[in-house]
């Protein structure tokens, strides 16, 4: 008696994973969003870069 049920326990088994795996998979439509770019802030108190006005700027030419 605990044969046949065993048998018939995994029988039930064997046949729902087969089912179960042989379903078709519904594919869940992925939003894409697209990444937003942040803005770096202006930093106003930053001193402008020094001009070095001991050295003439050579001419360019030939």
């Amino acid at each position: 008696m605990k044969k046949a049920l065993l048998i018939a326990l995994l029988a039930m088994m064997l046949i729902s994973l087969v089912l179960t795996a042989c379903k078709p998979k519904v594919e869940e439509p992925v939003e894409e969003v697209a990444p937003v770019e942040e803005v770096a802030p202006i930093d106003t108190m930053a001193a402008p870069a020094p001009v070095d006005a001991a050295a003439p700027a050579a001419p360019v030419g030939k």
